[in-house]
């Protein structure tokens, strides 16, 4: 399904004519119903504004992704400069080019261990996860929030300070419609590949040794495999 029909069955869903959707949208009913039929398509920052009027994710807009289990499993790769340049070439030209965001992480540390809650600012976007750490994987829980700056307010008066701030650009893809690829560029730290599961269709351990197999396919050296999160790196160079 293009991304078109994707637009006319959420818009549906929500009850909304082409003119009720260009009027929230700030465009005519001539750029939605182009956009329906294919003969656009809307930029990134149109898709932004898309999942959060449709009420659906920016993945399933883009590439009909569905949302995945409450559980994140990825690997991390620093990177040279050259290996991501090398990189961006080969993904542009390899997969499918999702796209180009800058995002601003704010963590704020809980009283359990290998825990902590994020705000992360992305666009239009502000959202709130909640991950708990384990050896290959962490359980990872998201909500959309209307105003970051708010619930920054609300976290201090409850005592949960801010311990850091992460900032990175970042280019995502996604490779046999499974895999997301990132391209981070972090501030402070470099260049980094991070690769996730987006879509689980067997048990977790089995998935990570497919997932390796993915990091081996790219040929990426798997000696240069990050051991920590961003957050840690950060914390560590303070």
């Amino acid at each position: 399904m293009a991304i078109g029909k994707r637009i006319i069955e959420l818009r549906k869903k929500n009850n909304l004519s082409q003119k009720d959707l260009a009027s929230k949208m700030y465009v005519t009913d001539k750029t939605i119903s182009s956009w329906e039929t294919g003969r656009t398509e809307p930029d990134i920052d149109a898709i932004v504004n898309l999942s959060e009027i449709l009420n659906t994710s920016i993945g399933y807009l883009i590439n009909g992704e569905v949302l995945k289990n409450d559980i994140e499993t990825e690997i991390k790769i620093t990177l040279s400069q050259k290996e991501y340049n090398d990189l961006k070439i080969l993904l542009n030209n390899q997969t499918k080019f999702v796209m180009e965001t800058l995002h601003i992480d704010t963590y704020y540390k809980n009283n359990k261990e290998n825990a902590y809650l994020r705000i992360r600012r992305m666009g239009n976007k502000n959202i709130l996860t909640y991950k708990y750490k384990h050896d290959n994987y962490c359980d990872e829980w998201e909500v959309e929030i209307d105003d970051a700056n708010n619930l920054d307010k609300i976290f201090k008066a409850l005592g949960l300070m801010p311990i850091a701030k992460v900032e990175k650009a970042r280019c995502c893809y996604m490779y046999k419609d499974k895999y997301e690829i990132a391209l981070d560029n972090v501030k402070k730290l470099g260049y980094f590949i991070e690769i996730e599961i987006k879509k689980y269709t067997t048990d977790k351990e089995n998935e990570y040794k497919e997932l390796l197999q993915v990091a081996k396919d790219l040929n990426l050296n798997l000696k240069n495999k990050a051991t920590k999160h961003y957050l840690d790196y950060i914390l560590d160079n303070k």
